[in-house]
């Protein structure tokens, strides 16, 4: 054992241990879910855990090769773990307590959700460039180290986006075998309003929903979102377009408070999942975004059928959603978020 290379890799090691019980702290802790539902062959688990294994690996090859680590490459190693794990403590840490935000909106997301979010993704960044940066020290220990560690990062970047990317495209998610219920709700998450109007992608969800009741495939309808400044909310938007569309008041429900999709699918299973009511749930959505939301539904236990709309956008539009679900699935299986 090169005792000359032990400390820095002990340090490593043990940080990035702290790190992966942080990593499910923050799934599991933040989103008021029991250890006892963790799920070890969930996607979102597993990536932690590999990347943690390959890490081990990587230090007990250090420890047992017979060239010392420069110190310039120490000092790197260590200024990444450490920073790695400060961002994702203090991510933690803001959650946990509640701490607020400015009110402001940044790229049309609140502060509150944009800070902590790109904590976290930096803090995955940050560890990933320390697991190539490891490999790459088997083979180079000049400066030029870096740049390939860079670059090999971005390699690993680009292939698991475009991996998810095709993920997200394997399903068509269609009603077609859906047979005669009168004990199934259908979900519509919510989308933009526009002039407490729903738009156009929204009221694509919505006719499905008509659909579907129509045809007598569900019982009840479930609206959900809240508002933007200035309109009403998702739900209640959605629920007056229903109206117009022919569909009865009570067929309908709303709820008017959560913001996000894994909001929604929490409201789900604390108020729908367990309800004697229905027996069968079906959330409608995008195709393009039915994908997330059954990963999402995996996570926190959610049994669930996707069924997409007919709504049809363009080729440009629907890369530009599928790029922007893709990275939202990344950032969900690495922090339930």
């Amino acid at each position: 054992m090169n005792k000359n290379n032990s400390t820095i890799l002990i340090y490593i090691f043990t940080i990035s241990l702290l790190e992966l019980l942080l990593t499910f702290l923050i799934k599991y802790d933040l989103n008021s879910i029991s250890i006892k539902e963790f799920n070890l062959f969930y996607i979102g688990n597993l990536l932690p855990i590999a990347i943690e294994f390959v890490l081990l690996v990587l230090i007990i090859g250090q420890l047992f090769i017979k060239r010392e680590i420069l110190f310039l490459h120490k000092i790197v190693l260590f200024v990444l773990i450490t920073s790695s794990f400060v961002l994702l403590l203090s991510s933690y840490l803001v959650n946990k307590i509640g701490f607020n935000f400015p009110s402001e909106y940044i790229f049309h997301y609140p502060y509150a959700r944009v800070i902590p979010g790109a904590s976290l993704m930096i803090s995955f960044i940050l560890k990933l460039f320390l697991v190539t940066l490891l490999l790459n020290l088997f083979f180079n220990s000049s400066i030029m180290v870096y740049l390939k560690s860079l670059f090999s990062t971005l390699v690993i970047f680009v292939v698991a986006f475009i991996s998810i990317f095709v993920f997200t495209t394997k399903n068509s998610y269609t009603p077609l075998n859906l047979k005669p219920s009168s004990k199934t709700i259908a979900v519509v998450l919510g989308a933009a309003v526009w002039n407490d109007k729903p738009s156009t992608l929204f009221k694509g969800r919505i006719i499905k929903a008509k659909e579907l009741i129509k045809e007598k495939k569900i019982s009840k309808i479930q609206f959900t979102g809240s508002n933007a400044p200035g309109e009403i909310s998702e739900a209640k938007g959605a629920y007056n377009y229903a109206l117009s569309l022919g569909i009865k008041k009570h067929l309908m429900n709303i709820e008017e408070e959560t913001t996000t999709t894994v909001e929604q699918i929490k409201y789900i299973k604390k108020n729908i999942s367990n309800n004697r009511n229905y027996y069968s749930i079906l959330i409608i959505s995008d195709q393009f975004h039915l994908t997330r939301v059954l990963e999402i539904c995996k996570f926190f236990d959610v049994k669930a059928i996707g069924v997409a709309s007919n709504y049809t956008i363009t080729s440009k539009m629907l890369l530009y959603y599928r790029l922007r679900e893709s990275i939202a699935l990344l950032f969900f299986w690495l922090f339930a978020i």
